[in-house]
């Protein structure tokens, strides 16, 4: 149980209570000014976080202006390299225009110069074409050498591939002309006449001389007497006195004597003739001399048939080449370059001025 609280303490607290009441107004002002104090401090604190936040934005501002300033730097470069950069362009343009201007005028004379060389080059080349065909002109007027004389044609009318205007195909059509009229001329082997000529030279020593014969018409000899004695011997006598007299005398008609035998000296001297004449005959040949070739022949042909022995075999060997050879013409007759010639003087000729 609880024991009774005394009255006199409910008595004292009443009075305790009466009197703390009129106290409430101060505690009003003290949370007043409490909140004052917290408001000033939250503006306080509001104040430097601003100032914070100023600092920090001016020193952002700050770092972007030396951005810019930077910036600014680094463009006013960039203007004056831009500055120089258009400088150097006209510059460049300006000699771009010289150098076109400087290559428009060796253009100029390079068609100039290439112009005179065409046309020094068509000079050249009728001037080689002229001495080609003079050449041929020399090779057959002079040496009768018509494959030379063919070449130099043939080499004038390559020169002349690729030449237009009308003188140059006039040129073509005489020295096609030509070419064919030099075609025609039959071919002489003047090589193998000659070593031929020589080959007779070695096989005249070969020759044999024309032997002892009775005359195509002598009478046979006499048959021996069957008569004994005196009378037999006389008859003898008398056909043999008789043949000796006939072969004195040679009774054919229309047919030539033959030649007497030659002696040692004779056979040798008509040796040496020989070899001179088959000499002149190959110098003839040489020199295209056709009458002293065939004159030379001639002899040597004659010489052969009087004097040397007609059954041997070296002997009608002989006389075979030698007829080849004197069938054989070293002189054929040759046609003239003059239609060439012709032509290359009248394309060589200054062009005449239109009045």
């Amino acid at each position: 149980m609880k024991a009774p609280v005394p009255e006199s303490n409910q008595a004292s607290s009443e009075t305790l209570n009466s009197a703390e009441a009129p106290t409430p107004p101060r505690t009003t002002g003290a949370l007043g000014l409490a909140f004052v104090l917290l408001l000033l401090l939250a503006g306080f604190a509001l104040s430097a976080w601003q100032m914070l936040l100023l600092q920090d934005e001016q020193k952002t501002q700050a770092q972007r202006l030396i951005a810019l300033t930077a910036l600014q730097a680094e463009m006013d470069q960039s203007r004056q390299v831009l500055n120089d950069l258009v400088q150097e362009k006209t510059l460049l343009t300006k000699a771009l225009q010289d150098v076109t201007i400087r290559i428009d005028r060796q253009a100029e004379t390079l068609a100039m110069v290439r112009q005179q060389t065409t046309e020094q080059a068509a000079v050249w080349q009728l001037a080689e074409v002229a001495t080609l065909v003079r050449m041929a002109a020399l090779a057959l007027n002079v040496f009768a050498d018509v494959q030379q004389a063919m070449g130099f044609l043939q080499q004038a009318d390559k020169a002349l591939i690729g030449a237009d205007g009308r003188e140059s195909v006039a040129l073509r059509a005489a020295i096609a002309a030509d070419l064919a009229q030099l075609a025609q001329v039959p071919s002489v082997d003047r090589i193998g006449l000659y070593l031929t000529l020589g080959q007779l030279m070695s096989a005249v020593a070969d020759l044999p001389l024309r032997r002892v014969m009775l005359a195509p018409k002598q009478n046979p000899p006499p048959t021996p007497s069957s008569v004994a004695g005196f009378w037999g011997w006389a008859h003898e006598a008398w056909d043999t006195l008789w043949l000796r007299l006939v072969g004195l005398v040679d009774f054919r008609r229309g047919e030539s004597a033959p030649k007497p035998i030659p002696t040692a000296q004779a056979a040798q001297d008509l040796r040496q003739n020989l070899l001179l004449s088959l000499s002149t005959a190959q110098s003839a040949l040489l020199r295209l001399e056709q009458p002293i070739f065939d004159e030379e022949l001639r002899k040597v042909d004659a010489w052969v048939v009087d004097y040397f022995d007609p059954t041997a075999a070296a002997h009608q060997a002989f006389l075979t080449a030698l007829g080849q050879l004197r069938a054989a013409i070293i002189q054929p007759a040759l046609p003239s370059v003059e239609g060439s010639i012709a032509a290359v003087t009248l394309a060589q000729a200054p062009p005449v001025a239109a009045p």
